[in-house]
């Protein structure tokens, strides 16, 4: 049983990245994982994620959820990373209930949809544990 739900988690993982579509009910949650609701605070957060990617504060990672580069970051960076990265668990959460599969291997195929989108000189950390320029 564990083994089916890896493959099925790898084959997911797979078709999100060869053809870049999203197809069937699990890709459907893929834009709720990166901002979720769109409430104030979630806006807010957003919006400082973005600024703190584009000066290389913030990456995404592997894992599926977001990291700090610079640990230094101020203090809005880091909780605003936080507020994303509950958002995201709450959504993989749900999606790995909904499809019984681990809520690790669920964040893992939404890191690596993530880490392939990522936009040139923002930073990425795959499976090394290095933090990289995307080039």
């Amino acid at each position: 049983m564990k083994m089916t739900k890896k493959i099925t988690a790898a084959v997911l993982a797979l078709g999100l990245l060869s053809t870049g579509t999203v197809v069937s009910t699990v890709y459907a949650y893929a834009p709720i994982a990166r901002a979720q609701t769109m409430d104030a605070k979630t806006i807010d957060a957003k919006s400082i994620i973005v600024q703190a990617k584009s000066k290389g504060q913030v990456g995404e990672k592997i894992d599926g959820y977001l990291g700090l580069v610079n640990l230094s970051a101020p203090a809005s960076v880091k909780t605003a990373v936080n507020e994303i990265n509950i958002r995201r668990k709450t959504t993989y959460t749900k999606l790995a209930r909904k499809k019984n599969i681990s809520v690790a291997d669920t964040a893992g195929v939404f890191g690596e949809l993530l880490i392939a989108k990522a936009k040139f000189g923002e930073m990425i950390k795959g499976n090394n544990g290095q933090w990289r320029k995307v080039r």
